[in-house]
């Protein structure tokens, strides 16, 4: 009995601690344009969504662990599919018991990151429409403030939505930056350790091009709404 409480105490932790963490405030998505909140590319980089893996995988582990698997072995097989966002040391460790062999441990890495790549670019598609429409909303209030001829009710609620895309968007940028600090952090953990991550770095610096091409659509949304002033 002692054996399996010794066992099941760091699982639980872990578990905890993954729960706590996705229960962190996530940002409220009212008035967002629902083309931004609905389909797949909405669950990704979002807390709800690396909460639910989280919790999975947590309630996966404990339950082999019961089953009397190896700790590690259950950690890391339920962790698979939550990739780096289960935290970088949790991720590093999972990866190292699952893969003593750096090279595939190194293809396992880059697999990893192209999915994020491949998330990044959906969120980027889903979100093109919508900026595109903002800053075509964003040009006609321009022009009818210019003229005095403004419906100031509509430009409120218009503007009210255009702000909270921006900031949805923003929320979900800053997740991105936090993954690709996370890849970074993992690359350097494993040069220290003797391993050549060439490879894995020009994957990286490829999710930063696509992450810096979403924030600069966004970022230009940004300061068209900011000349847009309604009283």
């Amino acid at each position: 009995m002692n054996s399996v409480i010794k066992r099941v105490v760091p699982v639980l932790a872990i578990c905890v601690s993954l729960i706590l963490a996705g229960c962190q405030s996530s940002g409220s998505s009212k008035n967002v344009d629902p083309a931004l909140t609905k389909g797949t590319s909405a669950q990704f980089f979002s807390k709800s969504a690396w909460q639910s893996c989280a919790v999975g995988a947590g309630v996966g582990g404990l339950g082999c662990v019961l089953l009397g698997g190896n700790t590690g072995t259950c950690i890391a097989s339920a962790a698979v599919g939550c990739g780096i966002a289960m935290g970088t040391n949790y991720y590093l460790d999972t990866k190292r018991a699952e893969y003593a062999n750096s090279e595939q441990r190194l293809n396992a890495y880059i697999n990893d990151i192209r999915e994020n790549s491949k998330e990044v670019q959906a969120v980027t598609n889903a979100s093109k429409s919508v900026l595109d429409k903002n800053l075509a909303t964003l040009k006609i209030l321009d022009k009818q403030i210019k003229n005095d001829a403004v419906n100031q009710k509509q430009a409120k609620a218009e503007l009210a939505q255009i702000d909270a895309n921006i900031a949805y968007l923003n929320d979900k940028i800053s997740r991105m930056k936090s993954v690709e600090s996370d890849w970074r952090s993992l690359s350097a953990a494993e040069r220290e350790s003797g391993v050549k991550t060439a490879k894995l770095d020009t994957q990286i610096n490829d999710l930063h091009k696509q992450i810096a091409a979403l924030e600069s659509q966004v970022n230009l949304v940004s300061q068209q709404r900011s000349a847009v002033k309604v009283s």
